[in-house]
């Protein structure tokens, strides 16, 4: 633990004024001290040379940020920030943010100093910022503590769930200048509800080839034959006659029902041409007064009131993709390796259970990349179109591609198969696209095509 200027941490606290403890709040450097048993945050300003200034505390279950106002000449919140500084810190957004932060004090010094893995680090982080969430905080509803319990439940893998895949390729001997696809398997990650102030779930980033700390493994295979993807949206018929159009204004209009008849003369009124007999009779139609009429109308007119048929826009569809490879081994090592691929495949995409048994956790995902004479570089191929982060839906492997069967020495089959459906987690929106100007900028004989504006959201041409 470190020592701080104001008080000192010990082997019963978390945190400190180190700098990977530190957050700039305006200008202002501060930092937590936590306590292992209750839980306490104490918040303070780092000052460097000069001692340093309590701001404030939250003690759980409550999430209430109690400001410390010593008395002069001592110095807290009320002489470290101004009025609309004061205002932002103790909202509750900024509020969300210092108990993210302490969380992740805690979980790092959970594993760097008491050895604990990942997950029980992270859970008991969580119990410990909710000390004794049993019982309801004063004032807190009881599907308010509930719903806090929801948001910070950590569910444990079943032992013996596979973490690492390795990185893999096929065929071993494949040249390095060839265009070829990586498949990068990732953990799976949810997405934050209304980051950012938006409506909706925040964004998920596309992975670069080089993978990152999300990634499991790779496999590299060549690009096949039959490469393609397919945009759509949904849209479907949608009619609005007449008489809608005059319930339509009615309501618009804050007119009650007995008022529509008013809205559909109006309406009836506005058609030019026609005898007061006709008007009449529309709007006995338009507000629904004369029954038969509208069928009358069809028998001896011909004719029948227009429903302003248009397809409208409903909403986006998830692209597919679907890719058959053909592996045949041409020894046993190469061998090895195609059934350490197919095992990559069928055992990512398969449900994780949980340690209980209670729950199912989501499979790995997939981040496919077309990569331009080879991956080294990871170089993403400028004309073909970029996928989104991918669920693998359904895998066909097939052991007899040849229609008979064969094996080798060693029991390998000569020949294998496998045809791979994924879908895009996400849909393809407008602004996924990187401009014109970076499509006509790409040059694939004198190099990479040029730099992406985002190239963590763009999905190419």
């Amino acid at each position: 633990m470190v020592i701080i200027n104001y008080g000192t941490t010990g082997p019963d606290y978390f945190g400190g004024a180190d700098d990977k403890n530190v957050i700039d709040v305006n200008g202002k450097k501060i930092y937590p001290v936590i306590d292992e048993t209750t839980g306490e945050e104490q918040w303070y300003e780092r000052r460097g040379i000069a001692k340093d200034r309590k701001i404030g505390s939250v003690t759980p279950p409550s999430k209430e940020f109690v400001i410390h106002d010593p008395p002069f000449p001592q110095k807290g919140f009320y002489e470290i920030f101004n009025e609309e500084q004061r205002k932002e810190f103790l909202d509750p957004k900024f509020q969300a943010q210092l108990r993210k932060k302490a969380n992740e004090v805690i979980t790092r010094e959970n594993q760097d100093e008491k050895g604990q893995d990942a997950e029980e680090a992270q859970t008991n982080a969580n119990t410990l910022q909710q000390n004794n969430a049993g019982s309801s905080a004063e004032g807190e509803t009881s599907n308010e503590s509930t719903n806090e319990r929801l948001r910070n439940i950590s569910i444990k893998e079943k032992k013996g769930t596979r973490r690492s895949f390795g990185d893999l390729r096929y065929p071993l001997d494949m040249d390095k200048k060839q265009d070829v696809m990586k498949f990068t398997m990732l953990k799976y990650e949810t997405k934050d509800l209304m980051e950012g102030g938006t409506f909706g779930f925040g964004n998920r980033d596309r992975v670069e080839p080089g993978g990152g700390a999300r990634a499991t493994g790779t496999v590299v295979l060549p690009i096949q034959s039959g490469i393609k993807d397919q945009n759509g949206a949904n849209w479907g018929e949608d009619k609005m006659d007449a008489g809608k159009i005059a319930l339509s204004k009615a309501a618009l209009a804050g007119l009650g029902e007995g008022n529509i008849g008013e809205a559909a003369e109006t309406i009836a009124g506005a058609v030019s041409g026609n005898s007061a007999d006709v008007k009449t009779a529309i709007a006995a139609i338009f507000a629904g007064k004369a029954a038969g009429v509208t069928g009358l109308i069809k028998r001896t007119k011909g004719a029948t009131i227009n429903p302003n048929l248009e397809l409208l826009f409903n909403e986006p569809t998830l692209r597919p993709f679907s890719f058959t490879f053909k592996l045949s081994a041409r020894s046993k090592k190469e061998a090895e390796e195609i059934v350490k691929i197919i095992r990559f495949f069928k055992q990512g995409m398969a449900p994780i259970r949980s340690e209980s048994n209670l729950f199912l956790l989501a499979p790995h995902t997939f981040q496919i990349h077309y990569l331009l004479r080879g991956d080294k570089d990871g170089r993403e191929h400028p004309y073909i179109g970029k996928m989104k982060e991918c669920a693998l839906t359904s895998l066909t492997t097939d052991y007899t591609p040849e229609n008979n069967y064969s094996t080798t020495r060693d029991g390998f089959m000569t020949s294998y198969s496998m045809t791979m459906e994924f879908k895009e987690l996400e849909p393809v929106f407008n602004d996924d696209y990187e401009s014109e100007e970076v499509i006509n900028e790409a040059n694939p004989e004198i190099g990479p095509p040029a730099p992406l504006a985002n190239p963590s959201t763009e999905i190419g041409f």
